[in-house]
């Protein structure tokens, strides 16, 4: 038997398909961007009226809280500060001084030098990319206290495999991302390696067969995605490595992707968010259909379109991005802000 489908069906189809893969592929006409903070004041007020200076990366623990890891620049910076749930800022670590110190006492007693990233992990604690440290911090989630939980300062090399991490040394520590499973904690950044961490048992190993990059991300399957240079990698868990992005492979795009793009993130649906920093736009690269789409910025660097829909935005070399709750949390670093994409 032959169905006949009625114009109108076919149009209600069409219409359908269209708007389903405007939700899939880019940011929909009903986001909005909005201020989370940024602006002149202080701690102990709202935090989008609050001075934050270069933040660099975002995350979330289970109660709602935020955190947003400031770089810095060379006299002011290098903090990790909260937002509570009620949208109130403050400093948890860092005197904002520029050093190495700190260890065994309170986090805002210590010293950091340049934050790259900051992740929240399982056990509740907070584990912070110092870079220029070569060093990864942790502040205790109950007591607040600060300690070294990878990394030496010594050497320039990769070193200490099979060892404990706070006893190696680390050729550059700039994005932090937890297994699927919170038993593993997976390090890259300024470097040719990628790095694991036994939660557990503090035992630190590289992956073998594996690019480092500047940013690292892992989807839900398991896959790892490495961004350096201007590819975008990805790691399946069978141990295989692919390029997906480079610039000659540009997902459908006109614009490749930057040299360096920064941090990684994924959504819901287990497509790439990219801040590609030096484009000024933060982007997203779906793996089911191989394309690369903008979902942020004008290309143009400056602080306009907050309040707006995300195509209208303007972003000055965006470094962090993540994704929580259904929304989008950028870290629009030398425009010294954060901002959120979501639906209206």
């Amino acid at each position: 038997m032959h169905l006949t489908v009625h114009p109108i069906g076919r149009t209600f189809a069409a219409v359908f398909t269209i708007l389903l893969t405007l939700a899939f592929t880019g940011a929909a006409r009903a986001d909005k961007v909005t201020l989370v903070a940024g602006g002149t004041g202080g701690d102990g007020g709202p935090a989008n009226q609050a001075k934050v200076s270069r933040p660099f990366a975002v995350g979330f623990d289970k109660a709602g809280n935020m955190y947003i890891g400031q770089f810095g620049t060379k006299t002011d910076g290098h903090l990790v500060r909260k937002v509570d749930t009620k949208g109130i800022i403050t400093t948890i670590a860092g005197t904002g001084k520029v050093g190495a110190g700190g260890d065994g006492g309170p986090a805002t007693n210590g010293e950091f030098n340049f934050i790259h990233d900051l992740v929240v992990g399982p056990d509740g604690n907070l584990y912070v990319a110092d870079s220029s440290n070569r060093k990864v911090r942790k502040i205790d989630g109950r007591t607040g206290t600060l300690t070294t939980f990878a990394g030496t300062a010594e050497g320039k090399g990769a070193t200490g495999d099979g060892g404990p991490a706070d006893k190696a040394s680390l050729d550059g520590v700039a994005s932090l991302w937890f297994s699927n499973d919170g038993a593993t904690l997976y390090l890259s950044g300024f470097s040719r390696f990628v790095r694991t961490i036994d939660l557990k048992t503090g035992i630190i190993n590289t992956l073998k067969n594996c690019p480092g990059g500047r940013s690292i991300a892992i989807d839900s399957k398991g896959n790892l995605y490495i961004a350096g240079g201007t590819s975008l990698r990805v790691r399946t868990p069978d141990g295989n490595v692919k390029v997906l992005l480079d610039e000659t492979h540009r997902g459908g795009s006109d614009l490749p992707l930057a040299g360096n793009p920064k941090h990684l993130g994924i959504d819901a649906q287990d497509n790439v968010l990219i801040c590609d920093e030096l484009h000024h736009l933060l982007r997203k690269y779906l793996p089911a259909e191989g394309k690369l789409v903008t979902i942020m910025g004008d290309g143009k660097p400056g602080t306009g379109g907050v309040g707006g829909p995300p195509e209208q935005a303007q972003l000055k070399n965006p470094h962090g991005v993540l994704f929580h709750k259904g929304a989008i949390y950028v870290a629009d670093s030398v425009n010294d802000r954060v901002l959120k994409l979501s639906a209206d």
